[in-house]
């Protein structure tokens, strides 16, 4: 048995005893905490230290007994009690609810002490309770390298680190390495079969292992009634959707459509809170303010025992998908919904996207990749769209209009972060299928057009590109209106093109459209942003430098109140206004040029015009 260090405070000890004011010791105690945090071995510790201390001590592992015939093995195991007087102990191991020992629990002079990973603050009015706290990681490095005398620290860092610092994960992964596996090994394992890592070696200290215990918790939901099988479920959902945590608080709506087999069932967001309660009450998730979330560890046991039942992978899948379509703002990847796609995103693309398989989750999952774009996180996507390309490839192939969907969100990602050529391409062919599928004054294509209008005028061809611009203006203009946001944001394009030509007429263009754009959008929105940074850039053109510094001035400042910290539009517009005030003069602060140079850097090399200009000022 693991003994605990004699130089840890026996809080818990003190704690069982009783304090010597008087304070009552006929209260039952409860050590409470994670599943494999080691309540266990902590109990048997207590009932070693104070065997003196008791004339019996008796030991109920309630997890096995069940709740039914608990109180029949308490009332045998009282009675088994040899005679005399003083007082007896009797520890319930992993019992699961209160309502399980609150009538059997003895009514003489025998000290009860109960271990339970069940909530807390259910246990208040029948035991005093003390949160078991986990090992720190200075503690877990310890406790491995004791087991394992030969193992290195770097090592024994890295594994409590993958073990979530838990005392039972910790002597799994122990009695492995002193089996002969190496630390990469047992690393490599828990990658890729948590369940067999810790559960197929089981140490005397621990009489069940973290995946049986967990197990026998699945095994309980799933012989309980229609609402324990529904948490079942959801629970297996969570696991999914980790490791990262859910955010409840991001779903909308209160209701939402959920299949079942052949039928569907309606589950409301009061239903949904319920179920998670009732996940959190035993022990099994972690519930704050808006999230919820399995441990690491826990959640890796789960996706792997999930792997060998197909059928309750197959519906984890499906819940989970719906409660990401369902958590995805309705508006696409605008800034209005920025807050919002904040929360969702993370889980959206932790999600492998080979396990989506209905439309809603399509469009919910290339949504976020536009919100990646929207928010400059160019590489991040270009990578992510990637895999999504590979994993959908059987699907995109007898869907190319989601797959022209998937290739102009990529080329945007290409053309923020100076692809200009692989955005090119792509924006090209969707281009032509979309004017040979869909006509040449088809929305899809004119917004096609414009995307290929700006790679051109990228590589030099002002001409081409300010024609193709003005021919797809004009149409949306026809279709929409000149004041709809399609044509607004098109002449703003238009006017960013005509600048190097005739900087004299993108300027004036350029006006209108800002002023249009103010009135429709507001000052703070980035399509009008956008305009008012090129508009300073007219005014540079036309030497008008003293009344293109506060403009830039001025959109800097929106930008940074909207934006998150480092997007490329800030940088490019604090790139400019820091060169133009060191030309008129003014003062830079070297940490500014810097931060923005090194911003910069990474979404361009070194070779482009302004991030040399940059670099040169910042004595790069």
């Amino acid at each position: 048995m693991i003994r605990v260090s004699s130089d840890v405070p026996n809080w818990w000890t003190k704690s069982f005893l009783g304090s010597s004011t008087g304070r009552e010791t006929g209260v039952p105690v409860l050590l409470n905490g994670r599943a494999g945090i080691g309540k266990t071995v902590m109990s048997g510790e207590l009932a070693h230290r104070q065997r003196s201390r008791y004339v019996d001590v008796g030991w109920i592992d309630a997890a096995a007994a069940g709740s039914g015939r608990l109180a029949e093995r308490v009332d045998a195991c009282l009675a088994a009690f040899h005679g005399g007087t003083g007082p007896r102990l009797l520890v319930l191991d992993g019992v699961s609810t209160p309502e399980d020992v609150v009538g059997c629990l003895p009514r003489d002079e025998t000290r009860v002490l109960i271990t339970s990973r069940t909530d807390a603050g259910l246990w208040h009015r029948v035991a005093r309770v003390i949160q078991v706290p986990v090992l720190s990681r200075n503690e877990s490095v310890c406790l491995l390298r004791t087991l394992v005398p030969a193992l290195g620290e770097d090592d024994a860092l890295r594994l409590a680190g993958a073990l979530d610092d838990l005392p039972l994960a910790l002597e799994n992964a122990a009695s492995w390495l002193t089996s002969g596996m190496t630390p990469q090994q047992v690393l490599e394992q828990l990658e890729a079969s948590a369940s067999s890592l810790l559960g197929g070696c089981r140490s005397t200290d621990f009489p069940r292992s973290l995946a049986g215990r967990l197990s026998e918790a699945m095994k309980a939901l799933a012989t309980g009634s229609q609402e324990e099988r529904w948490m079942l479920r959801l629970l297996h959902a969570l696991a999914v959707l980790g490791p990262k945590p859910f955010p409840t608080r991001a779903l909308r709506g209160d209701r939402w459509e959920m299949p079942d087999g052949e039928s569907q069932y309606l589950l409301t967001l009061p239903t949904l809170h319920r179920r998670l309660g009732g996940l959190h009450d035993r022990g099994l998730i972690n519930l704050r303010a808006g999230w919820a979330e399995l441990d690491d560890i826990s959640g890796a046991v789960i996706r792997d025992l999930l792997a060998a039942r197909r059928q309750d992978q197959a519906g984890a899948f499906a819940l989970a998908e719906q409660l990401l379509v369902a958590a995805v703002p309705e508006r696409a990847a605008s800034e209005e919904a920025w807050s919002d796609w904040a929360l969702a995103a993370p889980p959206v693309l932790a999600f492998d996207p080979a396990s989506i398989q209905t439309g809603p989750g399509r469009k919910a999952l290339l949504d976020t990749y536009s919100y990646l774009v929207d928010s400059g996180r160019y590489m991040e996507a270009i990578d992510g769209l990637g895999k999504l390309r590979a994993a959908w490839a059987e699907y995109l192939t007898c869907h190319r209009d989601d797959d022209l969907v998937v290739m102009s969100v990529l080329a945007r990602a290409h053309f923020g972060c100076g692809h200009f050529e692989d955005a090119e391409q792509l924006n090209l062919q969707v281009y032509w299928e979309r004017e040979e599928k869909l006509g040449p004054r088809h929305p899809g294509t004119l917004e096609a057009s414009v995307c290929y209008a700006l790679d051109l005028g990228a590589k030099g061809y002002y001409s081409e590109a300010c024609n193709l611009a003005e021919q797809s203006w004009l149409e949306q203009c026809r279709l929409f209106g000149q004041e709809s946001r399609q044509a607004m944001r098109t002449a703003s394009h238009m006017a960013r093109l005509r600048t190097p030509q005739d900087p004299d007429h993108a300027y004036h263009l350029g006006r209108r459209v800002h002023r249009l754009q103010v009135k429709h959008l507001g000052v703070h929105h980035q399509h009008t942003l956008d305009t008012a940074h090129h508009l300073a850039l007219c005014l540079v053109a036309l030497n008008e430098f003293r009344q293109a510094l506060p403009l830039l001035k001025e959109t800097l400042k929106y930008r940074r109140d909207t934006l998150p910290p480092g997007h490329p539009d800030t940088l490019w517009t604090a790139a400019h206004y820091y060169l133009l005030s060191a030309d008129l003069g003014r003062q830079v602060p070297q940490s500014a040029l810097r931060g923005t140079y090194d911003g910069l850097r990474g979404f361009f090399d070194g070779d482009h015009q302004v991030v040399r200009l940059l670099a040169a000022m910042a004595e790069c």
